[in-house]
């Protein structure tokens, strides 16, 4: 080997050497910061994640807190609602004992003057006996009237001149059949009102048959 030889190769293995140490220093550096970034992102990863959970533990303390706001104002206004019937109903037992009490005095107002008017005609026996002797006559008129009316028309009918002897003598027939039973109805009505009086006898008007006569409800005035 001469120095030729010696001189040009020492350069060359200096210059080799070098690249060698850049190059495992740079491969090393670029190791450490792709560490470094997967650090940083496990880092970032677990700030999202602490801060996913504690959004959603102050959506969930928001909502429970609403729910319970909610359920307070429904009771509230529930209160309110019960507070407002109460005082609407005791208006309206207020009115109501007013108009009872105006309606309680009325009443024996026209009573006391009822009972005069009758002690006049006689008392109360009489009236009733009128009322009486009125219905009798109102009955034997809507019998007898609308059984001889009815007589009539079927008698004095074209058709019932048009029939036979026989046919005519079984329509007539049967109208006596109706008056008879006409008369027993009148009858027994004539009998309901013989009891009634009967019944009344030695009695007086009381409140509730005037307030019967009057047609009012007599429970509603006067409540047990």
């Amino acid at each position: 080997m001469d120095d030729t030889t010696m001189v040009d190769s020492s350069p060359a293995g200096v210059a080799d050497t070098s690249k060698v140490i850049e190059r495992t220093t740079f491969g090393s550096t670029n190791r450490n910061c792709g560490a470094r970034k997967t650090v940083q992102k496990k880092d970032v990863s677990m700030e999202d994640r602490k801060l996913a959970t504690q959004t959603r533990l102050l959506f969930n303390e928001l909502s429970r807190q609403k729910a319970s706001y909610k359920k307070h104002i429904d009771q509230l206004n529930q209160a309110i609602r019960i507070l407002e019937s109460f005082e609407k109903e005791e208006r309206i037992l207020d009115l109501i004992s007013k108009w009872r009490a105006v309606s309680q005095a009325g009443m024996s107002y026209m009573l006391n003057s009822t009972l005069l008017k009758i002690d006049k005609m006689g008392g109360y026996e009489e009236l009733l006996r009128r009322e009486c002797e009125a219905q009798k006559r109102k009955i034997e008129y809507q019998f007898s009237d609308s059984l001889q009316e009815d007589m009539e028309t079927v008698f004095e009918s074209d058709e019932f001149q048009a029939m036979s002897e026989e046919m005519q003598q079984e329509y007539r027939e049967q109208m006596m059949e109706q008056v008879k039973e006409a008369q027993m109805r009148k009858e027994k009505e004539f009998a309901a009102l013989e009891l009634k009086m009967k019944q009344s006898a030695g009695q007086e008007m009381s409140m509730q048959e005037l307030a019967r006569r009057m047609k009012m409800e007599y429970s509603m005035i006067f409540p047990d």
